[in-house]
């Protein structure tokens, strides 16, 4: 996969003491990859460590701290969801990134409730990567990572179990907004770490989880699937 060419992408602004430039650890055993992708984000001004495999994540993570991490759904030495797990005590507040070749809805849900914060597809999607990249510094990311949001906000409480569970497909991919899908995943208890962070998810993500909380509140009121 080859790098985007760089001038298609707006480039980060120039850092200062209020916007520290962003530094991204990014591990996947894909050679080409991580060539891609460190061509494109250091091009672009963002600072970069690449790591092929696990134990090379580890020995870097010791050594410095990142915003973002970029992990490979599988590596050569374990995968990336139980190494973001892993490193998330040394480097608190960082913003863990799935790379997935197909994201289907159990990678989304161990991936989020690992405390990931997106799931980028296998061609990455450079444009989506770096809206959420250059919307970390200004839209509250640090006070989440490091637990300021306020217990309101992530506990919701506008949508019922069975307001959720009556939820169609249709309703779920048309009908709801952004917000509104948000909602949904915060005004129920269904288990995964990841509801501080979910203004960073895309919609299809935001959407798959859906899925998942209906599912779940179908079961607990005992309700057929469909």
């Amino acid at each position: 996969m080859s790098a985007v060419a760089v001038d298609r992408i707006a480039p980060l602004p120039q850092s200062d003491d209020s916007h520290p430039v962003l530094r991204i650890l990014v591990v996947d055993s894909d050679l080409n990859l991580c060539t891609s992708v460190s061509r494109t984000l250091t091009g672009l001004g963002y600072g970069l460590d690449v790591a092929y495999d696990a134990d090379e994540a580890r020995n870097l993570s010791r050594r410095n701290r990142y915003a973002v991490g970029l992990f490979g759904e599988s590596l050569s030495d374990g995968d990336g969801v139980t190494l973001f797990r892993e490193l998330c005590p040394r480097q608190q507040g960082m913003l863990g990134v799935l790379v997935a070749p197909v994201p289907n809805l159990p990678t989304v849900a161990r991936a989020i409730g690992a405390g990931m914060s997106r799931i980028a597809p296998v061609p990455i999607d450079f444009h989506d990567l770096v809206h959420f990249l250059t919307a970390i510094p200004s839209s509250g990311a640090e006070a989440m990572a490091t637990g300021t949001v306020s217990a309101a906000s992530v506990r919701g409480g506008a949508y019922s179990e069975d307001a959720i569970a009556e939820l169609t497909p249709g309703d779920i991919a048309q009908r709801l907004s952004i917000g509104d899908l948000i909602e949904v995943i915060r005004s129920v208890e269904y288990p995964f770490a990841g509801k501080d962070r979910l203004e960073f998810f895309d919609r299809d993500t935001l959407e798959r989880v859906v899925h998942l909380v209906r599912r779940w509140c179908r079961n607990r009121l005992h309700r057929p699937a469909w």
